[in-house]
């Protein structure tokens, strides 16, 4: 049995949250999956998968701002993010000879690649966005995170390379086309295929996403749906115990496991998130109203709250300004998400071919020693 890391970024839940059907598709295939990784996203894959093997990784412990630019707060940590990748891949070094580990799934950690077996990148953002004052540091940016990715076998897009295509310029400079070394895996949500359910919520507001914003982000919603009169419930993001069984006095919860909170959003008229795009992909797949809250400064997030307000499909309002009586009558002429039924097909070709290129690989190199 083959030994597969998958080791998703643990800057916020959503790289932890896509690998999810990633891992329940290794298990299918019967490999051994071992998950590597930190702080709240490798808490919440535990609870996912209790049965796994867990390794540790270093932290990025990304800080954002309260106030001011988002840019040049991350600027100045930039240090320490690269210290981060230094050492997490010589940390995957001995993890690999450890737990004698076959292959690597990185979802977004730079570091987690290796010369001596081979490895994915997972990144929706080969075409990094920069605010428009700085960007003139966009292809210096990109540049470098090519530089990056190419150090693994192959690099996987959450995404479609045609109209369905969630990421829209994120992902352009792929030009919608696979390339040597890019593949396109569709959708990538730990939803199953929807189900009609009675509608025992008005709004349910999902919080998440790193400290202080997370914070700030709940007071205020939460105070402005208490004072709405509306049926709702709100998902917190921080880890105690899952909440499984909730009554009608129950309007909060810290987390919830996938097939739970589908359950809720199912339940749901309209959701209030940010628009990260995993609980971008997670909406699409469920077919449901939204209502966006980008995180300050978080390019990638206003860009796809911007887009998915001019294609009619979710409003979304700056967080300084956010008022949800205003937001919750502009909602309503909005159509929506398109419920999707679940489709792994790009995903197990993408599987597919990583592991035969392996095995091929493999066995060329057994030749060249008998030679």
């Amino acid at each position: 049995m083959k030994n597969v890391l998958v080791a998703p970024l643990d800057w916020g839940l959503g790289h932890a949250t896509r690998c999810i059907p990633i891992i329940r598709s290794l298990i299918e295939r019967r490999f051994n999956v071992l998950i590597g990784g930190s702080g709240d996203s490798l808490t919440l894959l535990k609870h996912e998968f209790p049965q796994l093997t867990f390794l540790s990784l270093p932290a990025y412990h990304p800080v954002y701002p309260t106030s001011g630019s988002m840019v040049l707060k991350m600027a100045a940590q930039l240090p320490k993010f690269v210290r981060t990748i230094q050492l997490e891949h010589r940390e995957l070094q001995a993890l690999i000879s450890q737990h004698q580990i076959d292959f690597v799934i990185s979802d977004n950690r730079y570091g987690c690649w290796s010369p001596s077996i081979p490895s994915a990148f997972i990144t929706h953002q080969s075409n990094i966005l920069m605010p428009k004052r700085f960007g003139w540091l966009g292809p210096l940016v990109r540049s470098v995170s090519n530089v990056l990715i190419r150090k693994f076998s192959i690099c996987w897009v959450p995404d479609y390379p045609d109209d369905r295509s969630l990421a829209g310029l994120l992902g352009a400079r792929r030009e919608r086309g696979e390339s040597h070394g890019v593949k396109f895996i569709g959708n990538l949500t730990r939803f199953g295929d929807p189900k009609q359910r009675e509608q025992h919520l008005d709004v349910l507001c999902i919080l998440s996403g790193p400290e202080p914003q997370r914070s700030i982000f709940e007071a205020i919603v939460a105070e402005q749906l208490r004072q709405s009169g509306l049926r709702y419930f709100v998902v917190r993001g921080v880890f105690s115990s899952p909440v499984k069984e909730m009554d009608e006095t129950t309007r909060h919860a810290d987390f919830l496991l996938s097939g739970d909170l589908q359950t809720l959003i199912e339940q749901s008229y309209c959701v209030i998130a940010r628009s990260g795009y995993s609980t971008v992909m997670d909406l699409a797949r469920l077919g449901k109203k939204a209502i966006f809250i980008p995180t300050p400064g978080q390019t990638e997030q206003e860009y796809l709250a911007t887009t998915l307000k001019s294609k009619g499909i979710a409003f979304f309002m700056e967080q300084e300004y956010f008022n949800f009586t205003s937001a919750w009558k502009e909602s309503q002429s909005y159509t929506g998400f398109k419920a999707s039924v679940c489709d792994n097909h790009l995903l197990s070709e993408a599987l597919d071919h990583f592991f035969r290129e392996a095995n091929q690989s493999e066995s060329l190199h057994k030749q060249e020693l008998h030679v």
